[in-house]
């Protein structure tokens, strides 16, 4: 009926891509239950491996970074920020290295490079910070900034610009 049937945790533990493993039988959990909390989070590295480049043309394009990036190691992952309207670049991408041994090298032959007219600055990526939605005060209600006062007294008019007052 099921392919693991007879294998036991042992047998699932070592079936492949796409079966259960149990958090015990997992690796890096000595003995199951026994394991501390940071030793079951999962880790990730990309954050540690990836570079931050900027000072990019906003003709640049995610092919033109692989074909830069490439000669040095395996890539990852290549994000490179673009405008929402035109999807031109907005002048920086994070490019994501298998080994960050590869984006070192990466990074000391090709700082200070020029590029597309434009000298090239690399830098390691800073791990991003988790959004917590109710940790920035909100200042502004309206929608209209400091434009329009938050604590008036007075009756404001929305339509007051589209009356004539002569």
């Amino acid at each position: 009926m099921f392919g693991n049937a007879g294998k036991g945790l042992a047998g699932m533990a070592a079936g492949g891509a796409g079966k259960y493993v149990p958090p015990s039988a997992r690796g890096g959990a000595a003995g199951g239950m026994g394991g501390s909390l940071s030793a079951m989070e999962p880790v990730d590295d990309r954050d540690l491996k990836t570079l931050r480049v900027s000072n990019l043309s906003e003709d640049t394009k995610e092919a033109d970074l692989q074909e830069l990036f490439e000669p040095f190691g395996g890539i990852f992952r290549i994000y490179l920020a673009k405008d929402k309207e035109t999807f031109h670049s907005r002048g920086f991408a994070f490019v994501s290295f298998n080994r960050r041994e590869d984006g070192q090298r990466a990074m000391d032959a090709l700082q200070g490079y020029g590029y597309d007219h434009l000298i090239l600055k690399i830098e390691w990526a800073k791990p991003s910070a988790p959004k917590d939605a109710g940790s920035e005060p909100v200042q502004f209600r309206s929608g209209y900034g400091k434009a329009l006062a938050q604590d008036t007294t007075e009756k404001v008019s929305y339509a007051s610009n589209l009356t004539a007052n002569k």
